[in-house]
């Protein structure tokens, strides 16, 4: 069985056509990658913000309750912060499993 070159140039436009389709997944898929991490990272930072804002929060009505100002303040602040990268660390360790 000889090919003929109607038979080769069939081919070569299968082949082609194929490589055409790769390259559009291909674009798709790392657009789709970009996107993701970009999602996530906003995700990690609003825990991080969210932790020390709701840290500050508790301690600055905490405080006007037992009128300690600056103390739990200052300590909440600290502990929202310390539980905002733990949630990060969770968050990352779950990311990384994926």
């Amino acid at each position: 069985m000889t090919k003929t070159p109607k038979d080769i140039a069939a081919m070569s436009a299968k082949i082609k056509a194929f490589e055409q389709k790769k390259a559009l997944k291909e674009a798709e898929i790392s657009e789709s990658s970009r996107d993701k991490g970009a999602v996530t990272g906003f995700q990690l930072s609003i825990e991080l913000v969210a932790g020390v804002l709701v840290g500050a929060a508790m301690g600055y009505f905490l405080d006007s309750v037992f009128n300690t100002r600056p103390v739990l303040l200052a300590f909440l602040t600290v502990l929202g912060g310390a539980a905002g990268v733990l949630n990060i660390y969770k968050s990352s360790k779950e990311e990384l499993k994926d």
